[in-house]
């Protein structure tokens, strides 16, 4: 069971935008830019899907996936596998959320990452190193 640090969750609350790294069943990779994107505890992360088109294909045929940023205060690579919400309390709640943030988008659906392991992005010697 990993666990995010403070650390962790400081770098992510002041980072606006996240990287979402996908593949396919055969190894075909795409990566997306995603705004919408928050932890919901310390092993959780939810993220927002209003356009995913090849990543939700990808998700459906493989849900392990990366999410990488770097924000005002560093940045993590995170790893996990990720389950599809389209219409349970967990997609109402995502919906509920995005129409906060910004009311002209409408949530498709929401992607909840089980977190399994957290990697230093952060340049020198460590770089690429599993913390968690």
């Amino acid at each position: 069971m990993v666990k995010v640090t403070d650390e962790i969750k400081a770098s992510l609350a002041g980072t606006k935008l996240v990287f979402l790294a996908t593949s396919s069943k055969n190894g075909t990779p795409n990566a997306v830019p995603v705004g919408a994107f928050k932890l919901l505890d310390d092993e959780t992360m939810l993220i927002s899907d209003q356009y995913f088109k090849k990543t939700l294909a990808n998700i459906k045929e493989n849900p392990k996936v990366a999410v990488s940023y770097w924000g005002e205060k560093g940045g993590f690579q995170i790893k996990g596998t990720v389950t599809v919400h389209t219409n349970d309390e967990i997609f109402k709640k995502d919906a509920a959320w995005v129409k906060e943030l910004k009311p002209n988008l409408v949530a498709k659906s929401a992607i909840v990452l089980k977190i399994t392991d957290v990697y230093q992005v952060k340049p020198g010697p460590d770089a690429g190193k599993k913390i968690l």
